[in-house]
């Protein structure tokens, strides 16, 4: 028998890609979940003064970038518009800039996660149905 027609090479096939896309659905749900149990443990909330998600904690990547775009805004207007970089060594608020800037970073880290793991999500869910449909075809 043909690979594909039923034959050995079929069904092990649709099943070996159905399992790494259940494992790729599975890991990709565990790492956004555990990005979020991470934000959650940090109890940050989008200042409600924030043009989006205002007063909502941070639990996932548009509350983490309304944060993140928050905090630029505040700094960029504690420091006369100038990002930390741009600041001349020993201004007064060269330490605030710079946490601002830190901070930013880690909200970012975090989106990116959130992205990483949707995308091992999306490409686990796509290669479960591709062995669905070869495990139908194999019939």
């Amino acid at each position: 028998m043909a690979a594909g027609k039923g034959g050995p090479a079929g069904a092990p096939g649709a099943a070996a890609v159905s399992a790494a896309g259940a494992v790729g659905l599975t890991s990709g749900l565990a790492a956004w979940l555990a990005v979020r149990a991470q934000l959650a443990g940090e109890k940050i909330a989008v200042p409600r003064g924030a043009p989006a998600f205002g007063g909502r904690a941070v639990l996932g990547p548009l509350t983490a970038y309304a944060e993140a775009e928050y905090i630029r805004r505040t700094a960029l207007l504690a420091t006369g518009g100038r990002a930390y970089g741009e600041l001349p060594e020993g201004d007064a608020a060269a330490p605030m800039a710079r946490d601002a800037a830190l901070l930013r970073a880690s909200l970012f880290t975090s989106i990116l996660a959130f992205g990483v793991s949707a995308a091992g999500m999306a490409v686990g869910t796509v290669l479960m149905m591709i062995g669905r449909g070869l495990a139908r075809a194999g019939r």
